[in-house]
C-alpha cells in the first residue's frame, strides 16, 4: 500500500531516529576504522571491520540507552539497554553492513595509506548507512508504533 509509505509524522520520526542511531553508530564505527588502521595497519578487513562493527553497534547502543534513560522516558538503565537494543539492533546492523560495504568498495580498506580518499568515502557510506535503517525505522514505527525515542 502505498499510502503507508507516505505518512510525514512517521517519516519525520523515522529521520530523527535514524539520525540519532547514525550518530552512535558512526562515532564507534568509524573511531575504530581509523584507530586499527593506524595501530595495526598489518590487519586485514576481514578482521577490522567486524571489530568496528561491533564497536560502532556498542556506541549507538550506548547513547541510545543514555537518552532513555536520562531523556524524556526516564527509564531505568536495565529498561533503557533492554528496549535500545530490541528496537533498534536490526538498523543498526544494517546500518553498519551498509557503510562498511561502501567503505571498502571505495577505499579497498586502506584508510591510512590515501586519508583524503577514505575521508571522503565517509559521506557516501554514512549516507548508505542511513539509507538501510531508515526503511526499518519507519515501517517498526508506522507498523507497530514502536520507537526507542
Amino acid at each position: 500500500n502505498a499510502a503507508f509509505w507516505q505518512c510525514r509524522h512517521t517519516a519525520s520520526r523515522a529521520t530523527i531516529n535514524t539520525l540519532r542511531c547514525l550518530a552512535g553508530c558512526s562515532i564507534g564505527d568509524y573511531s575504530a576504522l581509523i584507530y586499527l588502521q593506524v595501530s595495526y595497519p598489518e590487519m586485514s578487513p576481514l578482521y577490522t571491520v567486524p571489530i568496528a562493527c561491533a564497536s560502532g553497534i556498542s556506541t549507538s547502543l550506548l547513547l541510545e540507552s543514555s537518552m532513555l534513560k536520562f531523556g524524556k522516558d526516564k527509564m531505568e538503565t536495565r529498561q533503557a539497554i533492554t528496549t535500545a537494543f530490541n528496537m533498534s539492533f536490526i538498523s543498526m546492523l544494517a546500518m553498519e553492513l551498509a557503510e562498511n560495504v561502501v567503505e571498502l568498495s571505495i577505499t579497498g580498506g586502506d584508510f591510512v595509506g590515501n586519508p583524503q580518499l577514505a575521508a571522503l568515502a565517509l559521506v557516501p557510506a554514512t549516507c548508505a548507512g542511513f539509507g538501510a535503517a531508515f526503511p526499518y525505522n519507519y515501517y517498526m514505527l508506522k507498523k507497530h508504533g514502536r520507537s526507542c525515542h
